[in-house]
């Protein structure tokens, strides 16, 4: 069976993942220091609100804590927003992250697909643009996307901005994993942010903590930050991922460490994956499509090692994969293993 997403490595035994895209230097020593000196916060119910959290996020995202509202990971997110506008048409591209399109047939959303050209490395491009018409109620971008990492350009995404704002259509602009960027500022939306725009950032990646389950909504309009509020569980956020959420904020020298680690790491994976002869595509991330033999996953299980299977990924195929960024030393054994694989 497909796996829907990455990280699911209960079944196996021994394995080095590949498939999830976590920050290689792990937790940051601060955060498990937290979550150890703080594990009797759960005694008591969490702030609902999460008034500190919020306040601390605005200092960094430049802008009211009003217009800032925190969730269970970016994915519940996904899903309070499109329960709150109930959209009845969204215009969305493939290939690309799947909750997106989950969370709008909850609603009864009809999805225009817009299919990315493999041609042109799954770039989004102005042609995309083209499409944006008042007919459509909401619109989810993907930056970098997932699953080929590339980000997009400012000018589109000023473009798609602009045009949103003019057609009132709401912008959902994904960001999780654009602090693995460099010079991720340059290629935020945030740049063109106006009242139809949102922007989703997670703690989860970059920090190396998916089982706090923490992320966060920046809106260009209070109105729809109240709304988005207003929906799903009152406490959604623990007190022990809202701690979490307060000490990682401090780390910017980690992020500076993982960006260079990161960029150093992709460049080297991908000129080792050609040299193997395997079709690679341009990535900003971290993590690499790639396109191989349709059996490469079965087989690099027996090596040890979980990539990810990307088949089930609208407009991708059987032979399509993803793998994370990881250590130098982690990554020449999964390059190790692929030569096996590949050369019988």
């Amino acid at each position: 069976m497909i796996q829907e997403h990455g990280g699911n490595t209960i079944e196996y035994q021994n394995i080095l993942d590949f498939s999830a895209n976590i920050n290689p230097l792990g937790m940051p020593e601060t955060i498990q220091k937290t979550i150890i000196d703080n594990i009797s916060s759960i005694e008591k119910y969490p702030d609902p609100f999460c008034t500190q959290l919020r306040e601390k996020i605005a200092e960094r995202e430049r802008i009211s804590a009003v217009n800032i509202v925190c969730g269970n990971g970016a994915d519940d997110l996904i899903y309070r927003i499109v329960h709150a506008v109930k959209p009845q048409k969204a215009l969305m591209y493939s290939p690309c992250f799947s909750e997106y399109a989950r969370a709008l047939s909850e609603v009864g959303c009809n999805i225009i697909w817009y299919p990315l050209d493999e041609n042109k490395e799954f770039e989004l491009t102005e042609t995309f643009t083209n499409c944006l018409d008042e007919t459509f109620d909401i619109c989810f971008i993907c930056n970098p996307n997932n699953p080929n990492g590339r980000v997009i350009s400012p000018e589109i995404l000023r473009i798609i901005a602009k045009k949103c704002s003019e057609h009132n259509i709401l912008l959902v602009c994904d960001e999780c994993f654009i602090d693995f960027v460099i010079d991720s500022e340059e290629y935020s939306i945030k740049n063109y942010l106006n009242e139809k725009c949102i922007i989703l950032k997670a703690f989860t990646k970059i920090y190396a903590v998916p089982g706090i389950r923490l992320g966060y909504a920046v809106c260009g309009s209070r109105a729809e930050a109240e709304k988005i509020a207003s929906t799903g569980q009152y406490w959604s956020v623990s007190s022990l991922a809202q701690r979490v959420g307060l000490t990682a904020l401090d780390e910017t020298k980690y992020i500076h460490r993982t960006v260079g680690l990161i960029s150093r790491e992709r460049r080297f994976l991908e000129a080792e994956l050609k040299k193997a002869g395997v079709k690679t595509y341009h990535s900003d991330a971290n993590f690499l499509l790639f396109k191989s033999s349709e059996n490469l996953f079965a087989q690099m299980i027996t090596e040890g090692i979980l990539i990810r299977d990307c088949r089930n990924y609208r407009g991708l195929s059987a032979g399509y994969y993803r793998i994370a960024i990881r250590t130098n030393k982690e990554n020449n054994i999964l390059l190790n293993a692929l030569r096996r694989s590949l050369n019988g």
